[in-house]
């Protein structure tokens, strides 16, 4: 296979040559700019794949293709891209398109070396297809005879990763038996550091379970990286180790060994646990593992630091555990505590000049790339201002009374409240955006916010929020992609959509920040239903049209939306017919709601976790009963958002 391989960051260009060989068989070519990749293409009779970034100068990878293909119409192309191309769909029709920072296994599927694509495992179900209640997005890897899958949970409307046991016939007896075991133990293990299990069962005869969804990178990829992190995040993320180990010792839980793969750090640099429960006792060597996790920490830290300390203290002591970790943790106080996302990139100076460097590169390349497709498509000055000024709100918000009074409660249970205020939409996008302006701009308030229970160190950043700089190049957050293209996971998104990927912790802190607090399930359900107890926001038939909810989501991006007109979220105002008796508007669908109710765990898990109340876009139930008490206050999902109540009347 000739594969030509255009790109103008010559990192790039001789990394991806490297890999690619060397898995083979392929050969490949290189060119920095669309002169040499068509020199290059005619000398060589034409690639078989042509690899191009679609924003380049003078030559963008679109015209690139475009000449190469009247010549070569054989030739597939694959573009690549850290920036949304939406406006580009007409020009990418029938093209492969990847979101820069691709994976080897992402570029060798899209090239077809299906040899390390990792997706044709025998036994395993397809991409695209249905198992159960899951639609299978993306092979993530194999261990053994467990394959694992991003996976979209439509009954519960989140993505999860599914672990499944191939059914294979040559399987020594009991591996069923103890596979399952050992998800009942995960599911068993509640800290809220640990990555839940959710459910696990059997379809079609093949076993599974599914568990928390992190996006983000384990310590040892940043190793592997050669990335420099922050004393801080290195320092929670020992904690965390840490007491995760002092809660399965309390509880007298089985575990295994935790290894610096097991750390991930999500987009705002957050630890979580894989989980480590597992049904069998085995022999756990503490000091052990401390050493290997100093081991990765020193790595990892910038010299003459906190962490660095920390690292070199547990590494000098042979017989040190976990509990010798947390009084090192708390003795080190870091300088800098972690708040967003820019602050705790961690690089080396000249790496950090670099990625800035080839950041304002492509942003050059944007702007001119995108005024002049404003221009030829003579809607310049209409979709320039979209462009510029996508970040103004066009939804005024205000509070609502709710009078004081008896209304209906769940199955007819008569519930009388004192009269509240609560938020006529849900949080925006906007709303948010001012809270971390405030934060930013006063940083001792934060810890005034903060929920007693908040784990020490978290920040009130969303999930995928802000520009992720851990990778290369970085890759716009959800907020950038709203104001510039207001498109985000080919959906239409602006600053007027609800914010989500808030975790309850946000939602708490913002509602205090606000002088107001989170409604209980019962204040929320007597703003959604009035006091005749209706089934949904307008009356007692059921109106997909009127909802924006999973009633015509499909996690397939080229379909979805053609019901209420939103393929996922929609403005907070919208669609116009979700409004109940009292003017509250979006209590059926757009996105769930948590509350400050508190209830038994749903899924027999033990503990008590908050409520989240309503419909989403991604589940086609909107009753105004419905209501979830599956996830704990530090998960966040992109169909939950939250609104505010107050005792008081508006000034």
């Amino acid at each position: 296979m000739k594969i030509l391989l255009v790109d103008d960051e010559a990192h790039v260009l001789e990394a991806w040559k490297a890999l690619l060989e060397a898995a083979g068989p392929c050969e490949v070519r290189v060119a920095a700019v669309g002169g040499e990749a068509l020199k290059e293409a005619r000398a060589w009779g034409g690639p078989d794949v042509l690899v191009t970034e679609v924003v380049m100068e003078p030559m963008d990878g679109l015209r690139l293709h475009a000449m190469l293909a009247t010549e070569f119409p054989a030739m597939r192309v694959v573009f690549l891209s850290g920036y949304d191309l939406s406006a580009y769909a007409g020009q990418l029709a029938g093209a492969t398109v990847l979101s820069k920072p691709v994976t080897l296994k992402e570029l060798s599927a899209a090239v077809g070396l299906t040899a390390l694509a990792g997706t044709d495992v025998p036994g395993a179900p397809a991409l695209g297809s249905t198992f159960g209640s899951y639609y299978l997005q993306e092979f993530v890897g194999r261990e053994g005879a467990v394959c694992q899958y991003l996976a979209w949970q439509q009954s519960m409307s989140r993505h999860v990763v599914l672990h499944l046991l191939l059914n294979n016939p040559e399987l020594p007896p009991g591996v069923v038996a103890e596979f399952l075991a050992d998800a009942r133990a995960k599911a068993g293990a509640t800290h809220p550091y640990l990555l839940a299990v959710h459910e696990a069962g059997e379809v079609n005869g093949q076993s599974f379970y599914a568990s928390d969804l992190v996006p983000g990178h384990t310590l040892a990829a940043y190793t592997e990286a050669a990335q420099i992190l922050d004393d801080g995040v290195l320092l929670n993320a020992l904690r965390t180790a840490a007491e995760v180990s002092a809660y399965f010792q309390e509880q007298g839980l089985a575990r295994r060994a935790i290894t610096p793969s097991d750390l991930v750090l999500d987009a705002a640099l957050r630890p979580r646990l894989a989980n480590v429960a597992q049904s069998s006792r085995q022999e756990i060597k503490e000091p052990a593992e401390v050493r290997a996790m100093a081991v990765t920490l020193a790595a990892l830290a910038a010299a003459n630091g906190p962490a660095a300390g920390a690292a070199a203290t547990l590494a000098a002591n042979a017989e040190m555990g976990w509990a010798a970790a947390l009084p090192l943790v708390a003795a080190a106080k870091p300088a800098v505590v972690p708040k967003d996302a820019e602050r705790l990139t961690a690089r080396t100076a000249k790496s950090k000049h670099r990625l800035e460097q080839s950041r304002q590169e492509q942003k050059k390349r944007l702007l001119v790339t995108a005024a002049l497709s404003f221009l030829l498509l003579a809607v310049g000055s209409v979709a320039l201002w979209q462009f510029l000024g996508g970040g103004r709100r066009t939804i005024a918000a205000r509070l609502i009374e709710i009078p004081a009074g008896e209304f209906v409660y769940g199955d007819g249970e008569k519930v009388s409240l004192p009269a509240f205020w609560i938020d006529e939409h849900e949080v925006s996008i906007a709303d948010y955006k001012e809270f971390l302006d405030h934060l930013a701009a006063n940083p001792g308030e934060a810890a005034k916010l903060a929920h007693p229970d908040m784990p020490q160190g978290k920040d009130h950043t969303p999930l995928d929020w802000a520009e992720n700089k851990q990778l290369e190049p970085p890759m716009p957050g959800f907020y950038t992609r709203a104001v510039r293209w207001r498109q985000y996971k080919g959906a239409a998104l602006n600053v007027d959509s609800p914010v989500f990927n808030v975790d309850w912790y946000d939602a708490y802190a913002y509602a205090k920040w606000k002088g107001r607090r989170l409604p209980t399930e019962q204040e929320w359900e007597k703003a959604a239903r009035g006091t005749d107890g209706r089934k949904y926001p307008w009356g007692n038939e059921e109106d997909p049209m009127r909802v924006s909810s999973g009633h015509d989501f499909d996690p397939n991006p080229e379909k979805g939306g053609g019901l209420d007109g939103y393929k996922r979220w929609s403005p907070v105002n919208l669609p116009p017919g979700d409004v109940g008796p009292y003017g509250v508007r979006g209590m059926a669908g757009n996105v769930s709601e948590w509350t400050a109710s508190m209830a038994p765990h749903g899924e027999g898990m033990g503990g008590e976790v908050p409520v989240i109340r309503g419909g989403n876009w991604g589940n086609p139930e909107h009753h105004l009963t419905r209501r979830l008490t599956v996830l704990d206050p530090l998960q966040a999902q992109d169909t939950l958002g939250f609104r505010t109540v107050t005792d008081t009347p508006p000034q």
